[in-house]
């Protein structure tokens, strides 16, 4: 009996066989490949990008910052919000040099991010000398605040490296940072720096000073200012509406 065309030998149906099931591990690999892909995928898609950095990631990289000990930069929003025609507004630029004060800096640096200064007067401008802010206003709501900080050690001064009180530096007012009040220096006052306390931290550039210099200066020490201030805006409107106020302060970046 004769074969049909189709029919296949032992060998033929063995080789079939075997190639069959040497497909196998290539659909298992490819599946594996496949999978590895998508989890890939999957992990990119949920790593955050840099536009979704919120503020606690900006204060981690401030604090990695301090840890290293780089200068830091602050700036502060200054306006003279009950007479509109006055030229004294603008953002002013500080240079905080932790490297040479980093305990000073470091106190300097936690009253701004408690917001300490937002909405603080320039209550004393004195023409010549210094401009000084630091009281806080009682809120909208009537309630007044009660921040205190601690008086930080003094830093030990650096040969040639150290900050004197000279124009535009900046310093806590008595060289007591358990005050939160500071003066930014308007000329060269080298006979503060014989006084207790801190030396300067902090310095304004030429632009920040140009703002200080357009602060209106003619409210004379002892008219009332303090006890304005903390009564509230509205009796610095009434009694001193050219007295300009730090609208906010806010940490920028390292230098």
């Amino acid at each position: 009996m004769k074969r049909s065309s189709n029919s296949t030998t032992p060998s033929q149906r063995r080789l079939r066989a075997s190639g069959g099931a040497n497909r196998w591990p290539m659909v298992v690999v490819s599946w594996l490949v496949a999978l590895s892909v998508f989890s890939l995928i999957v992990l990119v898609s949920r790593t955050p990008s840099v536009v979704e950095h919120t503020r606690s990631d900006k204060a981690t990289k401030v604090l990695s910052q301090k840890m290293q000990g780089g200068d830091v930069i602050v700036e502060c929003e200054l306006d003279t919000p009950h007479d509109t025609s006055a030229p004294a507004y603008g953002t002013l630029h500080i240079s905080v040099r932790r490297s040479i004060s980093p305990l000073a800096s470091d106190a300097f640096l936690h009253m701004v991010n408690s917001e300490h200064f937002n909405g603080c007067y320039l209550f004393r401008v004195v023409k010549g000398f210094i401009v000084q802010w630091g009281i806080e206003s009682p809120q909208s709501d009537g309630h007044k605040p009660k921040t205190k900080f601690d008086k930080v050690g003094i830093d030990p001064p650096l040969a040639g490296q150290s900050l004197s009180n000279v124009r535009g530096s900046l310093n806590f007012a008595g060289g007591n940072s358990a005050t939160g009040q500071v003066y930014v220096n308007i000329n060269n006052n080298p006979h503060l720096d014989k006084e207790s306390g801190s030396l300067p931290f902090a310095m304004l550039d030429d632009k920040s000073m140009e703002i200080i210099l357009s602060v209106y200066d003619g409210y004379n020490a002892g008219m009332g200012q303090v006890k304005a201030v903390n009564k509230g805006s509205d009796e610095v409107e009434k009694l001193f509406p050219k007295m300009s106020r730090i609208e906010k302060c806010w940490v920028v970046s390292n230098d």
